[in-house]
């Protein structure tokens, strides 16, 4: 009951930013909202094991990370924008980042993170080969990119969508 509390919270705070308002007509359409969610997302899960409250609590307390982090990101990306902007770009391109198996909540969190970010495009999601193809505004060193967005994911994401 507290995970579903917590998630329902969790839900109405985030629909709360997004419309930038906590008038009672907009607290009351989150707060429905995120319960439908929910409810759909108890019963698609079906027959899977409940998680805990242990768990979700371990859970929600990777949020703060996840958040400020994909907030420093949204700016070292703006800041990377406005450079190319103000000269040509190094060097634009495709590049293949490696998941590995994860569920298909995890891969949605990290095309959405990797989306608000400004230096970066989601071009495709292969969940059978375990990876997402990115556009960046500097592929001269894929591995490097690699290696700095999977460090992201590891410390950051993996946390509260594993």
């Amino acid at each position: 009951m507290i995970g579903i509390l917590l998630r329902v919270a969790v839900l109405t705070g985030l629909y709360l930013l997004i419309v930038s308002s906590t008038a009672p007509g907009d607290i009351g359409t989150g707060l429905v909202l995120a319960s439908l969610v929910v409810a759909v997302g108890r019963r698609h899960r079906g027959t899977s094991a409940p998680t805990s409250a242990r768990a979700t609590l371990r859970r929600l307390a990777g949020v703060p990370a996840l958040v400020g982090g994909t907030l420093v990101d949204v700016v070292t990306g703006s800041v990377d924008v406005i450079r190319c902007c103000l000269r040509r770009p190094p060097d634009p391109g495709l590049v293949w980042l490696p998941t590995g198996p994860t569920s298909p909540s995890s891969f949605a969190a990290w095309g959405i993170r990797l989306g608000i970010t400004p230096n970066t495009v989601v071009v495709d999601v292969d969940e059978e080969r375990g990876a997402v193809l990115v556009h960046v505004l500097d592929a001269h060193d894929p591995d490097t990119v690699r290696a700095e967005q999977m460090a992201a994911y590891r410390t950051r994401q993996r946390k509260v969508f594993p």
